[in-house]
């Protein structure tokens, strides 16, 4: 919570209030049950994800004219197998920003599963990664995999 309050200042603060559009502001309810090739493969069982929360995507201009964005993201995913079942979230923030000289920035703050915890930087016009979080997909993919194959 506290780094989507703060990617939230971040982008308030950007823009100029007296001369900014008010935000477009859409919440987008997510519920989905699927077959997990990602998971079936990986850990080599059939796995089936049942995903449920939401998204909530605001943008708006500046007072320079500039496109910014912020989404957040609340997401609690279960994937279960014959064997067991693993609870894992999906929660942040995806920021938007471009800066004065046109610079586009993405920033993926939170937690994605199977991914990373921390804040992913992006020049979004080059793809250069600016800043990197700490991975942590490699072992929670292994936490799961023992859970949904029973080992």
């Amino acid at each position: 919570m506290t780094a989507i309050s703060a990617a939230a200042l971040l982008l308030t603060a950007t823009a100029s209030p007296a001369l900014a559009a008010p935000p477009s502001i859409e919440k987008i309810p997510i519920e989905d049950t699927f077959a997990d090739d990602f998971l079936t493969a990986e850990c080599g069982v059939d796995v089936t994800t049942t995903l449920s929360g939401f998204r909530i995507e605001r943008g708006w201009l500046d007072g320079g004219g500039n496109v910014l964005s912020l989404a957040t993201i609340s997401v609690t995913g279960v994937a279960s197998s014959e064997f067991g079942s693993f609870r894992f979230k999906d929660v942040g923030a995806d920021q938007l920003k471009v800066a004065p000289d046109g610079t586009v920035t993405l920033s993926i703050i939170g937690q994605v599963p199977f991914g990373f915890t921390g804040i992913l930087v992006l020049d979004a016009d080059t793809g250069e990664v600016i800043k990197e979080p700490h991975f942590t997909g490699e072992r929670q993919l292994a936490r799961a995999c023992e859970v949904l194959t029973g080992a």
